[in-house]
């Protein structure tokens, strides 16, 4: 098996995440890791042991000629990044969030188009507690879904550097961790139609860990509700302010319930149908289960080894570009309806990558 060149575009922390994955794969070379700052560059290549190091990325595509590229760069550069690798002939795995705006974003799904290259974007769901979720996303389960919450809620960026300014990031709290929320709803529950939220600066004076007094011009503090097929409404927490991490997603139905991350547990399933795992109690409610037989995780399951899977399988990638496209037209509208005070409609769309049952949102049809 041929081996696959990788280069990195971005060399600040979150880059250790997939250097330390693509290392771990096999018929995998890591060849070449760019920074703004050379001397970024440098470090982390004589950490990581990559033979080479730039300042202009231009330059490393051109020479290095890498098979696939990972942008980690801060996100109101993914657009110019990766289209450049894209159009160097790299197929190309880019940090959330896509991009700063909507319109750059749709850039990126239109270059991957043009020079028919894979473009993953994360966030990634493929975790063995979600995607054994799916398993009990059935009516038998819990019966019609009605609605949803999902939930990411940080204390925010330590450090005061470009997350807190709007001309540079484009946004706060709801394109920063937003996405995630965003992400395991749609991919659960499909395309949203409507969008309505609220957005503010909940802390418009500051104090980092670090001592750093600021007045950050980005927002804080969001509430979005969704409404999606059937009629079925969500909401989405996406939150700087908090002192601790709160990271949930709940679906529930007309007979039952499933909670992913809730109160530090994994996964439970709340329905009448006996399961194969073990019941527990969970906040005072009847029929609730850890289930058993959650699938594997290795190295190949994570997020390099996915991409570089679908790189050899040339198959376009399950967090694709029109499923991130979708969550930046969330999120951009988000924006522009709590500017306005108006709903407004989502129109990209996207395919969904699991087989979900087809009325299970269907509410009209019979009596429930």
């Amino acid at each position: 098996m041929a081996k696959i060149k990788v280069a990195f575009l971005g060399a600040g922390e979150i880059s250790d995440r997939f250097i330390t994955q693509s290392q771990k794969l096999k018929d995998i070379e890591t060849v070449a890791i760019y920074s703004k700052h050379l001397k970024n560059a440098k470090a982390k290549a004589e950490k990581y042991g990559i033979p080479a190091y730039y300042d202009d990325y231009n330059m490393m595509l051109k020479k290095e000629k890498p098979g696939c590229v990972v942008v980690t760069t801060p996100h109101p550069l993914h657009p110019k990044h990766a289209i450049a690798a894209m159009k160097s002939g790299a197929h190309v795995l880019v940090e959330k969030p896509m991009a700063a705006d909507f319109n750059t974003a749709k850039q990126m799904v239109l270059a991957s188009k043009r020079y028919k290259k894979l473009l993953m974007v994360l966030p990634f769901d493929h975790y063995p507690n979600y995607l054994r979720a799916l398993d009990f996303v059935k009516e038998k389960y819990i019966g019609k879904i009605l609605s949803a919450h999902s939930e990411l809620s940080v204390p925010g960026p330590p450090r005061n550097n470009w997350y807190y300014h709007k001309k540079i990031a484009g946004g706060g709290a709801v394109i920063d961790v937003g996405c995630y929320t965003l992400s395991r709803l749609i991919s659960i529950l499909g395309p949203a139609k409507k969008v309505s939220a609220f957005v503010n600066i909940e802390i418009p004076k500051r104090l980092l860990p670090t001592g750093d007094r600021i007045k950050p011009d980005v927002d804080d503090n969001a509430i979005m509700i969704l409404e999606f097929e059937g009629g079925v409404f969500a909401t989405v927490k996406a939150s700087w302010a908090h002192t601790y991490v709160d990271n949930h997603t709940a679906i529930y139905g007309r007979k039952g319930a499933i909670f992913i991350n809730a109160d530090n547990n994994p996964l439970i399933v709340k329905t009448p149908e006996k399961i194969d795992g073990k019941k527990i109690t969970f906040r005072n409610l009847d029929n609730c289960y850890v289930p058993s037989k959650f699938p594997g995780f290795t190295p190949n399951d994570d997020i390099m080894g996915r991409f570089i899977g679908w790189i050899r399988q040339k198959k376009q990638p399950v967090y694709n570009g029109g499923q991130a496209l979708h969550i930046m037209e969330i999120m951009h509208k988000a924006y522009v309806s709590s500017k306005t005070g108006k709903t407004q409609k989502i129109v990209t769309p996207f395919k969904m990558w699991w087989p979900k049952e087809k009325d299970i949102q269907n509410l009209k049809e019979e009596f429930i």
